[in-house]
């Protein structure tokens, strides 16, 4: 049995850092743009705040933001066209982040994969947190990349208003 250590989990966090996001290098011609690990980064501390902010367990959250898209250092950043159904692509998320997660301690894999396994089922205030934090990260940085000169109306497709709570999408409206 191999030695317990956290190999493949720093292996697969510092992969992140060169996965750019799919949808804003293929759909909006965004050469530059940001990396799967700056996306996760900004959902942990968006994460952090809102947790706090609505006396959720932060600590949970900012863990499920840190974790939600880990598994696609394994199996990339793909498009929504190109998961193919929820369902088949969440099995393929989950598989990754098993393989990833296995060499990890007990305890400390027990908590990974609990909190992994809470946020796919999406059953708690955290998770469905987590997601809605998914979807305004997205909406922050089409806005960030509208005031770096790219076109509105490249990044219309990008905008998550119509699904955010009606909170978020004011944090979105805000943001400046």
């Amino acid at each position: 049995m191999p030695k317990k250590n956290a190999n493949s989990l720093i292996r697969a966090s510092g992969k992140l850092k060169t996965i750019k996001r799919a949808g804003w290098v293929k759909k909006a011609g965004i050469e530059n743009a940001e990396s799967v690990a700056d996306h996760s980064f900004r959902t942990a501390i968006i994460g952090a705040y809102l947790g706090e902010a609505l006396g959720l367990n932060s600590s949970k959250i900012v863990l499920m933001c840190l974790i939600h898209d880990l598994a696609e250092s394994n199996i990339g950043d793909l498009t929504p066209e190109e998961q193919g159904s929820e369902k088949e692509h969440r099995r393929i998320e989950d598989n990754s982040m098993k393989e990833i997660l296995q060499s990890l301690p007990k305890r400390v894999r027990k908590r990974f994969s609990k909190v992994w396994g809470e946020l796919l089922a999406n059953n708690s205030k955290e998770s469905e947190l987590v997601w809605q934090i998914d979807k305004l990260e997205m909406g922050l940085q089409m806005k960030d990349y509208v005031s770096a000169g790219v076109p509105a109306n490249v990044l219309k497709q990008f905008d998550p208003s119509k699904l955010l709570s009606k909170d978020l999408r004011k944090v979105l409206q805000d943001y400046s």
